[in-house]
């Protein structure tokens, strides 16, 4: 969860818009506009955009209420007006009936919202009953067995459902069924059924009773309706007056005394389902004389060995759990037991049973086993109800072990904890414990609330015991006066930490809930932690500190996004009151801050601790280091992620004790010791792949780099005495070996404060660093990859280092160590190297420039150390590498972006000699074919004030992939530039004109056309009018790009897709009539085509390629349809008929056959062998070039 805003804050932004769209599509797609009869038929692409708008409300339905009354009644209003239609349409592609459409949306609103809520939208008017039932029986829309759907987007089962609940809806009837259809006599259908049913039914009945028995079989939510239209028919009085009741009864409980593991288990499970919607839905006097056989018929499948296939379903077992579960109030609220049951028996099966139920390992048989706990217990007598409690509580003691005052859960069943857990919530919910209970009660939530244990693999188990434990809190707070909480002693409460023992129980659960809204690594439970917070001190005011601040920093959307509830909303709640201070730094150092299992977060619980500190004095500071030393040195050397959030955390505690202890009053140098003790590490934690040594350098690295930094901040004469140098310089250089990019951003600043100490303590030391480093850049094992990474970017942070103090301002040559640095960096960006260390090298020549900037700003660079940058950048913009994995050149053009980005906001580059130059490769790549490039370069063109780039982004508001930015780039053709810059343009253009993505191809040719339609065909041969720019010097330049990249496929291909597609809008036929002469050919421009026809047979002569052989076609039947080129390209065409290559000659047939029409070139095989085809070659050729 750590995208930059909240999903539900932006759905609920959203909402009104979709919801607006929703309405309108709706009504568009049920309806005509002019008549406002309802379509036939809807299209499948507009079924799928009404799914696409409403399926984001899955995470928040309770923002489609408002809007349900006014789009499930058109919905339902269409559905009845397509039934009265006839014919019914016939099927089309793409094309879905509009009833199939309706249940198909009703369905999603189900799933969305729910079908309790959708089912009273339905129309309940009975004389629609029939009808309905009439739809299901026909089932226009369900394929037979033997014929297959015409459309994928046609979805039986989900109509199907929809009409089963429209059908128990519609069983609310208060009338007799009798009324609406006479009985029939029910020996045929009983026969076809198999169920003995009473002689004489109504008739709609005896066509229900198929229906949902088929439906039980379903393996989908067709199954649950058909259970409940079945529950609901029979429970009618006018049906239990004629005996169905009885009747269907015993067919569900015979079913189960006859069944075995041949059975359909999606059969067995609709037969539990409609049992237990009997027992739900019926009384004590309607149910009771089959309460013992339904009771013995869950006991069975509980213990029977032969029912052991029902009982491995999860649905299985939650349909026998409320099955039980209402058996046992049904025995409870009698004041004689049932027949066939003993009471007391029945409770001591069932609850030993739940009981054990609650560590099932399926969430929603977990679910319901701690509800009908909780119903139940609900029911008993105090006496009875507290031995269940007493039992609850006692299985959460079960395989825990003490470790002097701390509880360990290791060895304990997280199953059984969030069932119990859950179980206790609900009691408390329905207000079913009394005070006397609350402090074991509240001892546990807050144990559970701390729940965590690992996996084997190292993953987070637990979550769901602390999100029971939240809503166990919340309904406590809602369910409970303050009174009675206030009456709980604290102390009492062994979960509590000694120092909480004066405080009131809203207020130690208020600190609790705080540190769980703030740090708890899943979001469900941080927001569940906020609205119980919120809960509790809504309903009990003035018994928590500053808890109105409390609850509006603590918002449900803030505490959303884990960072921001770490670093920010954690940080603001420590500043309320010291107590909330302390709780948070206790907890930032255990498995929710520095020990959490990913590394963002502890990063973020690092960054937190830093920030802790502020408007805290030096003892507290200095007690927050101990602590954190303390929880050092009690790790394992194996606790690698651990050793990394705490080294982090004092990382952070350091710097900012650096920024806001201005006096210099707290002294941390003793920090150092830790290097030769505690983190003094072996070689191996740096290296070693099973240790993570990625997390143990950057955790070093940035240590190194706090102290360095603070220390260096104190006089000569204050610096430790017992400074470890030789360990500091070790542990810096394993630093160095690692090439993760963490590491690598940590090590500039490293570096830099590193040498900055050295200077004052040892100066030779830190000449040899150097040295050594240099050595290890400079040997030819480290252009491979990644290796030397580290030690590229350390130089650049040095580069400055070495410049002699005692100059200011004057450039001056660079010393011989930085001349190695600049040799070494910008070698390394050559494509002598490896891809990914060309990149690092380029970060490392960024880190050089944005050092020197930062810490010699008055002093400019040598000229020939700018000479070597700007030669290497331009080089490095030109990196087109392409490997198996594509364009991988791109990575290195990107960065070397990043490094003219900042050569040129801070002007270190000026006056160098390729200065121009670069400005024309960020020219060209601002156009060029790929977007992140291209977006890219077009960011970097706005730093400049060059006058002609200035317009060149002037569409970069409206996106680089738009037709304006591509047009606005193509007006700097029409100024008086250089050739060169021309040429870059153009280059960047044409390979986005040409072979780039399909949206960014269109908006480029589009603007290209209506650049070009703004031309004129060629400038007036007058001196005194001012020069412009013509569609001839357009083609010239084209041309010369032509014939500069015959061998450069990169700019060939695109280049000949752009002349293709010019030839193709009849743009270059312009030119036949013109003469010129301010261009570069003094020719006449009927030469010019002939030069193009030329260069053209000289980019594919003896070529494979067979995109641009393609190409070269395309070009000639433009080129063919010029009269002073026809001739020639006819005989070059007619030549390709005998390509070797199949589709060659296919491809020239088809551009023979557009220049001349010769209609026998449709009546051969072109693909056939060229000894076949090549008689007819030659007579085409006779014929074509003689005409």
């Amino acid at each position: 969860m750590n995208a930059v805003e909240d999903d539900d804050i932006k759905l609920q932004r959203a909402s009104s818009s979709l919801l607006s769209d929703l309405h309108t599509l709706l009504n568009r797609v049920l309806r005509k506009p002019k008549n406002g009869q309802v379509h036939r038929r809807v299209k499948e692409s507009d079924l799928d955009r009404i799914f696409t708008l409403v399926e984001p409300f899955q995470e928040d339905p309770q923002l489609l209420d408002t809007y349900l009354k006014h789009c499930i009644p058109p919905l339902v209003d269409a559905y009845l007006a397509y039934m009265g239609l006839s014919p019914k349409p016939e099927p089309r592609k793409h094309f879905v009936p509009l009833s199939h459409a309706v249940c198909r949306i009703l369905n999603l609103f189900c799933k969305v919202r729910g079908e309790k809520v959708i089912a009273g939208f339905l129309n309940n008017e009975p004389r629609y009953l029939e009808a309905i039932l009439h739809e299901h029986e026909k089932g226009e829309n369900f394929p037979s067995k033997n014929e297959e759907s015409l459309s994928q987007k046609i979805v039986p089962w989900e109509e199907r459902y929809i009409l089963l609940l429209w059908l128990s809806h519609l069983m609310l009837a208060p009338f007799p069924l009798a009324s609406i259809s006479a009985p029939l006599s029910s020996q045929e259908t009983s026969s076809a059924l198999g169920i003995d049913l009473p002689a004489q039914l109504p008739g709609i009945v005896l066509r229900i009773l198929p229906i949902c028995l088929n439906g039980l079989q379903s393996a989908t939510k067709e199954r649950n309706a058909a259970a409940n239209l079945l529950v609901r028919l029979s429970v009618r009085p006018d049906m239990q007056k004629v005996g169905l009741l009885t009747a269907l009864a015993k067919w569900g409980l015979a079913f189960f005394s006859n069944i075995s593991e041949t059975f359909n288990i999606h059969e067995c499970l609709g037969v539990l389902s409609f049992l237990s919607g009997l027992v739900t839905s019926a009384n004590a006097q309607e149910i009771g004389p089959y309460i013992s056989a339904v009771y013995q018929s869950c006991q069975n499948i509980i213990n029977q060995s032969n029912l052991d296939f029902v009982k491995s379903s999860a649905v299985a077992r939650k349909l026998v759990i409320k099955t039980l579960r209402n058996i046992v109030v049904h025995c409870l609220q009698t004041t004689e037991s049932p027949e066939g049951l003993d009471t007391t028996t029945v409770l001591e099966e069932v609850i030993g049973f739940l009981l054990e139920t609650l560590a099932d390992g399926d969430t929603p048989v977990r679910y319901a086993a701690s509800k009908a706990l909780s119903i139940i217990t609900m029911k008993l007598d105090p006496e009875m109800a507290s031995e269940v409690v007493e039992a609850i509580l006692g299985s959460l003691n079960e395989n825990v072990y003490w470790q002097g005052s701390k509880r360990n859960l290791s060895g304990v069943n997280p199953l059984r904890w969030h069932g119990s857990t859950l179980t206790l919530s609900h009691l408390l919910y329905r207000k079913a414990l009394s005070t006397d209970q609350l402090p074991d009660v509240l001892n546990a939530l807050l144990v559970a609330q701390a729940f965590e244990q690992r996996s084997a693999t190292g993953g987070s188990v637990g979550t769901n015991v602390r999100d029971a434990a939240c809503f166990g809190i919340w309904a406590l707070s809602r369910r409970y006066s303050t009174k009675d909480l206030l009456e709980v002693e604290t102390a009492s409460i062994r979960a509590s930490h000694q120092r909480y023992h004066s405080l009131s129980v809203p207020q130690l659960l208020a600190i609790e809930l705080l540190v769980v809204a703030s740090l708890d690594p899943a979001g469900n439970i941080r927001r569940g932690s906020s609205a119980a917070l919120q809960e509790l001190i809504g309903r009990h005011p003035n018994t928590v500190e500053e808890g109105i601040s409390l609850v509006q920093i603590i918002d449900f959307h803030a505490v959303g996004l884990r960072e921001r509830a770490m670093t920010d909303v954690a940080i603001k709640a420590a500043q309320l009151h010291h107590m909330y201070w302390e709780a948070l730094f206790e907890n930032l150092l255990e498995w929710r801050g520095t020990g959490s299992l990913d590394s963002p977060s502890r990063i973020y619980a690092a960054t937190a601790i830093g920030r802790v500190i502020q408007g805290k004095d030096a003892v507290i500071i200095h007690g927050m280091v101990k602590e954190i030393c303390d929880k050092l040195k009690s790790l394992k050397p194996r606790e690698v992620e651990e050793r990394h959030g705490l080294v982090m955390a004092l990382s952070y505690l350091v710097d900012e004790v650096g920024r806001v202890d201005a006096s210099e009053s707290i002294d941390l140098a003793k920090l150092w010791g830790l290097l030769t003790g505690v983190l003094k590490l072996e070689n191996k934690s740096f290296i070693s792949p099973t240790l993570r040594p990625e997390l143990t350098a950057v955790s070093i690295c940035n240590l190194l780099g706090s102290l360095g930094n603070i220390t260096c901040r104190r006089s000569k004469a204050s610096l430790p005495e017992k400074l470890p140098r030789d360990e500091i310089i070790r542990l810096l250089n394993l630093c160095l070996g690692r090439s993760e990019e963490s590491v690598l951003q940590a090590i500039p600043r490293t570096v830099w404060a590193v040498l900055e100490l050295l200077s004052k303590t040892s100066p030779e030391s830190k000449g040899d660093v150097i040295s050594t480093w240099l050595n290890c850049l400079e040997n030819e094992v480290s252009f491979n990859k990644l290796r030397g990474s580290g030690y590229a970017i350390a130089l650049g942070a040095a580069y400055s280092q070495l410049a002699d103090p005692a100059t200011d301002g004057a450039e001056l040559s660079a010393t011989d160590d930085q001349r190695r640095i600049v040799t070494a960096l910008t070698h390394r960006c050559t494509p002598n190297v490896d891809i990914s260390a060309r990149t690092v090298a380029l970060q490392a020549v960024e880190v050089l420039l944005q050092k020197h900037q930062e810490f010699k700003s008055s002093q400019k660079l040598p000229g020939e150390v700018k000479d070597k940058i700007t030669s290497v950048l331009h080089i490095a913009l030109n990196d087109y590498t392409v490997t198996e994995r594509g364009d991988v050149g791109s990575l290195v053009r990107l960065e070397a972006l990043n490094t003219v980005e900042m050569a040129w906001r801070q002007g270190l580059v000026d006056g160098s000699t390729s200065g121009e130059r670069l400005h024309e490769d960020i020219l060209r790549l601002s156009l060029e074919k790929l977007d992140k490039v291209r977006a890219r370069a077009a960011h970097v063109l706005e730093i400049r004030n060059s006058e002609y780039f200035n317009r060149a982004v002037d569409g970069f508001a409206n996106g680089v992939s738009s037709y304006t930015y591509f047009s606005e780039s193509l007006k700097l053709l029409s100024r008086p530039e250089f050739r060169s810059v021309k040429d870059a343009l153009l280059v960047g253009f044409i390979s986005s004109a040409g072979i780039g993505s399909e949206s960014v191809v269109q908006n480029a040719r589009l603007a290209l056309v209506d650049y070009v339609d703004s031309l004129p065909t060629q400038i007036p041969d007058d001196p005194e009018q001012e020069a412009g720019f013509s569609l001839l010097q357009l083609a010239t330049l084209l041309t010369g790009l032509l014939r500069a990249n015959l061998s450069n496929d990169r700019v060939l291909i695109p280049l000949l897709e752009v002349l293709a597609f010019l030839f193709d809008m009849q743009i270059l036929q312009r030119l036949v009539d013109t003469n010129y002469r301010h261009v570069l050919f003094s020719i006449r421009s009927l030469d010019s085509f002939r030069t193009l026809l030329s260069l053209t047979q000289k980019a594919h002569f003896k070529s494979a390629h067979m995109h641009k052989l393609h190409l070269a076609l395309d070009l000639y039947r433009g080129l063919g349809t010029i009269p002073a080129t026809r001739s020639d390209t006819l005989t070059k065409v007619t030549n390709m008929l005998l390509h070797p290559f199949p589709k060659i000659r296919i491809a020239a047939a088809e551009t023979l056959w557009c220049l001349s029409n010769d209609q026998d070139l449709k009546r051969h095989d072109w693909s056939l062998s060229n000894k076949s085809l090549k008689p007819v070659a030659e007579g085409l050729k006779s014929r074509i070039i003689g005409t």
